[in-house]
């Protein structure tokens, strides 16, 4: 669809008729108001949740930025499986590529770190996302209840509630980059100067939350294209190239503020933890041998818990019924080729990623067919974190950026039924994904309060005693511990010293810290069960595909264990 007119309609898919001017605010206001109760009903009663994972990578960033406004990055961290340590963390993980929640979490930190207040903001964020998401679902032309279900849908599908309740960057970067798109598109459609400012903005910072949102600032490009002819294209440039200032300065602004907190003089420095524990090649996230297993994540999780490949198959599956029939086929053949394994039960994933893979091919040849320019330009959102496919893992935070893609493509598609079933399908849809997402966060709270119970349980007394308390661990343990007042036990530095003691968690890779020292008594340990599931080991793997291709397994007699030792 364009702001001239309306692209011709591929069969089966319905194209709604684009707004030329913005939606009235009180209208707006009525449709944002499911999507944001839901929001609330679900990220209300986690407020207090623990940090985890790579949370306090970025609340480490808003202390830095305290002392040195414009270095986010610029303080050690030892992180990683080998516990390995950097004197810049803007040099290895996350990058300085990634400050922008840094600055988000400042008021976090000034107000004593609490948990709730990053939780509060990240609540803020995800309004801001659901309000963008509704107004672009109207500025393409879709009814007010289509719009309503467009900001409920993007909310319940994972991983939206599951990262709105970490302190991580990627709700800030959803929240940018859908209000830079639909700012853009405002632009277009209306010719306000404040709407390609607030444009330019937001797509400009959105990938200085996650890096791969840059690929936003080029789709809003093509979206300001009427016609995707050669020609016309052309044409379109050399009399409305003023169109495409936001777009330009977007990228500039992206430059200039990686430029500005860019710390040219940084050294990595990886410390070997022993020759035992360290590969005999430093860490490096960026290898092709990841390709294999990134890829067949990403197409798994278009498959499953985002239901892109359910919901496209099921209403295109007549046009070539081998697309339900071959995946399911061939997945066992093939799991038995390259695993050499016959079980059924572990050919899953594989036959999800066909599916996805199937659905994907099947979605690119219609638009391609019908020339469905809106089409071709959701399949290109759809395809944001491709290039992340070589990275060190791809989680499923990283397919955050497709939601909308993935929603206004269901939408798009379920709007051809009759109304009573296309409304039963977006309720059972929002009703399923919801179930899921809210199962995630509970198990996730459990996971989380594990590195803070053991931090309060086993480091805090002793300090508080005199002792000198030294640990290993990362993820949420790594924040806990250093609050609690203990020091983390580099390698190249002298401690713990005999009479010291060691805390490790053995889940967050403590155990590389133990091992260094074979001369320790264990003194105390603890040990945290899952009672809802997990999110992480065992098979989970909610933020690292890594760690298992399921977001949540059952296993509640699993557990996360803690140790302290007296070193000798």
């Amino acid at each position: 669809m364009t702001s001239a007119g309306v692209d011709s309609k591929p069969q089966g898919i319905s194209i709604p008729v684009p707004l030329p001017a913005g939606p009235p605010k009180r209208s707006v206001a009525r449709l944002v108001l499911p999507g944001i109760v839901l929001t609330l009903v679900c990220l209300v009663p986690f407020l207090n949740k623990g940090y985890t994972i790579d949370d306090p990578v970025f609340l480490l960033a808003a202390r830095q930025i305290l002392h040195h406004p414009l270095r986010p990055m610029s303080y050690p961290l030892c992180w990683g499986a080998a516990q390995q340590c950097t004197d810049n963390a803007g040099v290895g993980f996350p990058g300085n590529a990634q400050g922008l929640m840094g600055y988000l979490l400042v008021p976090v930190i000034l107000a004593g770190r609490a948990e709730w207040m990053a939780h509060l903001l990240q609540i803020l964020l995800a309004c801001i996302a659901v309000l963008a998401m509704v107004r672009l679902a109207l500025r393409f032309g879709f009814d007010r209840v289509q719009a309503a279900v467009a900001g409920l849908m993007l909310v319940a599908i994972p991983p939206f509630l599951s990262m709105a309740s970490t302190a991580m960057p990627d709700t800030a970067a959803l929240a940018l980059g859908l209000s830079g798109i639909e700012r853009l598109l405002a632009w277009k459609a209306e010719r306000r100067w404040h709407q390609a400012v607030i444009a330019s903005l937001a797509l400009g910072l959105a990938p200085y939350a996650r890096p791969h949102m840059a690929l936003l600032i080029l789709l809003g490009g093509l979206w300001l294209v009427n016609d995707f002819r050669m020609r016309d294209a052309r044409r379109q440039f050399r009399l409305e190239g003023y169109l495409w200032l936001p777009v330009l300065i977007a990228a500039c602004i992206l430059a200039a503020v990686n430029l500005l907190t860019h710390d040219p003089g940084s050294v990595s420095r990886a410390i070997s933890v022993s020759s035992a524990s360290l590969p005999s090649r430093a860490w490096r996230p960026i290898r092709f041998e990841h390709l294999p297993r990134n890829l067949g994540a990403y197409l798994l999780y278009l498959s499953f818990p985002i239901p892109f490949a359910a919901v496209w198959l099921a209403m295109h599956w007549r046009k070539a019924p081998m697309l339900l029939v071959l995946p399911a086929v061939s997945a066992p053949i093939l799991h038995s080729l390259l695993f050499q394994s016959r079980s059924l039960a572990l050919a899953w994933p594989m036959a999800a990623e066909l599916y996805g893979f199937a659905a994907i091919g099947s979605m690119l040849h219609q638009c391609v067919r019908a020339w469905d320019r809106i089409g071709l330009l959701l399949s290109l959102w759809l395809l944001i974190p491709f290039p992340l496919i070589i990275y060190d893992h791809l989680p499923i935070k990283y397919l955050l950026a497709v939601t909308p893609a993935v929603v206004f493509i269901l939408i798009r598609n379920l709007s051809i039924l009759p109304r009573r079933r296309e409304l039963s399908a977006y309720g059972a849809i929002v009703l399923a994904c919801a179930a899921y997402s809210f199962v995630l966060l509970r198990a996730d709270a459990d996971f989380a309060e594990c590195g803070r119970r053991a931090a309060a349980e086993l480091i805090k007394p002793h300090v508080a005693a005199g002792e000198k308390v030294w640990f290993g661990g990362e993820w949420g343990f790594y924040w806990y511990a250093q609050e609690a007042g203990a020091k983390f036990a580099k390698p190249d530095e002298a401690g713990p010293n005999p009479g010291d003691l060691l805390a490790v968690g053995l889940m967050e890779h403590g155990k590389v810290t133990r091992r260094r020292f074979p001369k320790r008594k264990l003194i105390d340990s603890r040990r945290y069960d899952a009672p809802h599931g997990r999110t992480m080991g065992y098979g989970a793997g909610l933020y690292s595909n890594f760690m298992g291709y399921s977001l949540w397994v059952w296993k509640p007699e699993t557990t996360n264990d803690y140790e302290l030792w007296r070193i000798e």
